[in-house]
C-alpha cells in the first residue's frame, strides 16, 4: 500500500527543488494543477499512468517518489543539470567557462 501522504510529499519536495510551479509541473505530466495539489496534499489518488507522467515530468522513478532511493546515474546526471541551471546567469558562465577550459584533460 502507498502511503499517499508521504507520495504528495515526495513530489512537493522534488517539485519545489526543481524551482518548479504546480502549474508548470501539471503541465508537464498532462493534468490539472488542482489534481495535482490533491496529490501533492495526499488527498487525491493518482493512477498509475498518472503517476508515471508525474515521474517523468520531474525525470525521477516512480520508486522514488514513493520514497526509495534515486534511480541511478540517470538521476544524478538530471540532478546535476538541475542544480547548474539554478545558478545565477554570472555563476553558470563561470562554471561553463571552467568545464570548457578543462574538458581537454579527459578527452
Amino acid at each position: 500500500m502507498i502511503d499517499m501522504k508521504a507520495l504528495g510529499a515526495n513530489i512537493r519536495r522534488e517539485r519545489k527543488r526543481q524551482l518548479l510551479t504546480i502549474e508548470q509541473l501539471a503541465e508537464k505530466a498532462g493534468i490539472t494543477d488542482n489534481f495535482l495539489g490533491k496529490i501533492e496534499r495526499g488527498d487525491g489518488m493518482p493512477s498509475l499512468p498518472t503517476l508515471d507522467s508525474i515521474a517523468c515530468a520531474l525525470g525521477v522513478s516512480i520508486d522514488f517518489l514513493k520514497g526509495g532511493a534515486p534511480s541511478g546515474a540517470e538521476y544524478q546526471f538530471i540532478s546535476s543539470l538541475m542544480e547548474v541551471n539554478g545558478l545565477s546567469e554570472e555563476n553558470r558562465a563561470r562554471f561553463i567557462d571552467f568545464i570548457s577550459t578543462n574538458i581537454k584533460y579527459f578527452k
